[in-house]
């Protein structure tokens, strides 16, 4: 979730109240934040990776793809 978004602005701002605190404070639990930069290199690694190499699932965060156990 991200409040750069028109979708998630308002989210972040409906959580944070619901919460009892700031936006700030509710985005600064999420850690990194994914950007475009790093959805894209995610993107292109799982299209250009050998599908045989690839974990069955991945997790993707502001600190780029982690495959999942």
């Amino acid at each position: 979730m991200t409040a750069e978004t028109d979708l998630g602005r308002p989210a972040v701002a409906a959580y944070a109240a619901r919460a009892r605190i700031t936006e700030a404070q509710f985005l600064s639990q999420m850690g990194t934040p994914v950007t475009a930069a790093v959805a894209g290199e995610a993107f292109v690694h799982l299209a250009t990776t050998d599908p045989a190499s690839l974990a069955a699932a991945y997790l993707l965060t502001g600190d780029g793809l982690q495959p999942l156990a």
